[in-house]
């Protein structure tokens, strides 16, 4: 971005009035760096000031000089206490200045719109407004229309000024040139990559107060943070959904069209495409929140909301019951041609999974996440689906969110268990062998290979926890476990995924997941009501995986012989549903 006009010299500010065109020309983003730099510095001090007095030499080293070494010590841990303290009052300053930019812009981005409707121009160098090609109306009509948005424009700019002055305080303040406060109000947001243990621990810090002000301030950083209570985090991104949806509806209001219009044609309407984007996947979202809650009469949280994510496909995850105070939690990660946008968030996989886990363990609370967090393939034509590298990047991206869960469970103790279908079986076994997930439980069904993880031991679960497997007879996506990995030299890319967990030797518990009725393709039907596969995993993402077998759930592994195991089982009792535990 340019300059900034507020110079100092001397200490002395000098103003200098700025222009639409020099408003136009703001970028936030470029502001919120300097935040992220001056937070991550005050981060790095404060943990070098805690290190400095625990050198393991003070425990046992006495006498003068150990004494005076301790007072070097102890001075340079008050001078890096200081200046953590001087960073996050830059940081502090120039997030203020980041959201007070995005104010003005959106402010002056509606004057241009209601300017436009009414004939009138915005003068970008001279500030002022004009009468535009399309007025219709007589010349008192015209002066009165002018006044009454240059007005409003007169207000925005000097608003404009006031942000202008805040962010040449913010940079002053950096450069050395002003003084910086003793210590800032509220700390800062940790940066992204933070751990969410210590963003918690940030988060907890704050007084209730000040967390009010943060979801208010800050939503679309703050509801993707993880650390934060999925409380929290359903707030600051219910903010940042409702403005996508009401941003495309009041240009339509403006115009006097349908929402659609806008979407059709947004630059008509003063929005972009990423506008329309965000109002599409905002209101696929919002349907799904409803539709989950009535279907299971759970209230629903928006764990994560980044609707322009993955080339405007959306990335998101709604939580049915809330995961920091249930005793049983299940991240649900769907497969190949699933998004946010195709809708898979309204899907009954996550709900139908919630009653019967609900019905399984009645005296355990439950909640279920309907995580779309990753690209999965688009279709089994896309060429990615026979590859690794989404599974890698969305493992990557489920770890951190399942972990990050596990870092805001509240008080007692938790079950976790991940659930991945098809592609996502994939993924799951990816994050828990390559990424550090934390759970307690993994079930993989309809998968097509585990990747990253050879066997059970891979998934490095908790102790006591188990790879359980559902493939039906009928799915033949599960036979694709059985291709060896092929690595396409100086590409990088993966061809197959990987070993087939339902094999004997891996290492698995595989419980029955066969459809009534002999359908053709059991690959879509693992998670239908009055299905094998639906009772076994009720059973285990309620901390009671142990059932299967007294309820005569387990299943027999596969061997190694791939044209056996396509022949259809000759027992009819692997057709027929359970009838004793949840289901009686």
């Amino acid at each position: 971005m340019p300059r900034p006009s507020p110079t100092s010299t001397g200490g002395t500010v000098r103003r200098v009035t700025l222009s639409v065109a020099d408003i136009e020309r703001w970028d936030p983003e470029a502001v919120r760096e300097v935040f992220h730099a001056a937070s991550a510095r005050s981060g790095a001090s404060t943990e070098a000031a805690r290190a400095s007095e625990q050198l393991p030499a003070f425990q046992t080293w006495g006498g003068v000089a150990a004494d005076a070494a301790r007072d070097a010590i102890h001075k340079t841990r008050m001078d890096l206490d200081a200046h953590a303290q001087e960073a996050l009052a830059v940081a502090q300053a120039a997030q203020k200045a980041a959201q007070d930019i995005e104010k003005v812009k959106i402010e002056l981005r509606n004057l241009k719109d209601d300017a436009l409707s009414a004939g009138l121009d915005i003068d970008p160098a001279t500030s002022t407004v004009v009468k535009g090609p399309g007025f219709k109306g007589t010349p008192a009509e015209l002066a009165t229309k002018i006044a009454d948005l240059q007005t409003r424009l007169n207000a925005i700019l000097t608003e404009a000024n006031g942000v202008d002055a805040e962010l040449a305080v913010a940079i002053n303040m950096a450069d050395g040139k002003l003084p910086i406060p003793a210590a800032p109000l509220t700390p800062p947001p940790p940066p992204e990559s933070t751990r969410p243990e210590d963003v918690k621990k940030w988060w907890d810090s704050l007084t209730p107060e000040q967390q009010q002000a943060e979801i208010r301030d800050n939503p679309t950083y703050l509801g993707n943070l993880n650390g934060i209570p999925v409380e929290a985090r359903d707030q600051a991104n219910q903010i940042a959904m409702r403005n996508d949806i009401e941003n495309i509806q009041e240009a339509a209001s403006r115009h006097g069209v349908s929402a659609q219009d806008v979407l059709n044609d947004p630059f008509r309407y003063g929005c972009t495409p990423d506008d329309a984007t965000r109002y599409t996947n905002a209101v696929k979202v919002e349907q799904a929140l409803e539709t989950d809650s009535n279907r299971t009469g759970a209230p629903t949280f928006l764990q994560v909301y980044q609707p322009t994510r993955f080339d405007g496909q959306g990335r998101a995850a709604i939580a049915i019951g809330n995961p920091d105070k249930s005793a049983n939690t299940t991240v649900v990660v769907p497969g190949t041609s699933h998004s946010v946008t195709e809708g898979w968030l309204s899907a009954d996989d996550a709900t139908n999974l919630f009653n019967e886990a609900s019905r399984a363990d009645p005296t355990h609370a439950t909640s279920v996440v309907a995580w779309m967090g990753y690209n999965a393939p688009d279709s089994l034509t896309d060429p990615q689906v026979g590859q690794t590298s989404l599974a890698h990047e969305g493992g990557a991206l489920l770890a951190a969110d399942v972990n990050g869960l596990n870092a805001t469970h509240g008080p007692g103790s938790s079950h976790m268990t991940v659930i991945g279908h098809s592609y996502g079986s994939t993924t799951v076994a990816d994050a828990a062998a390559g990424y550090g997930m934390h759970t307690n439980d993994a079930v993989l069904i309809g998968c097509p290979g585990t990747d990253m993880a050879r066997n059970a031991g891979d998934f490095h679960l908790a102790p006591g926890g188990h790879v359980f497997v559902g493939a039906a007879s009928t799915d033949p996506i599960t036979q694709l476990g059985a291709i060896p990995q092929v690595h396409v030299p100086g590409t990088g890319v993966n061809l197959a995924l990987g070993a087939d967990p339902s094999l004997d030797g891996f290492g698995s518990t595989r419980f029955k997941a066969e459809v009534p009725g002999l359908t053709l393709n059991d690959h879509s039907h693992y998670y239908e009501r009055g299905t094998e596969s639906l009772f076994s995993m009720a059973d285990i993402v309620s901390g009671h995986g142990d059932a299967l077998e007294l309820d005569g759930m387990t299943a027999a592994h596969r061997s190694d012989n791939i044209l056996t195991d396509l022949g259809w089982p000759s027992d009819p009792e692997l057709y027929r549903a359970p009838t004793s535990g949840h289901y009686h």
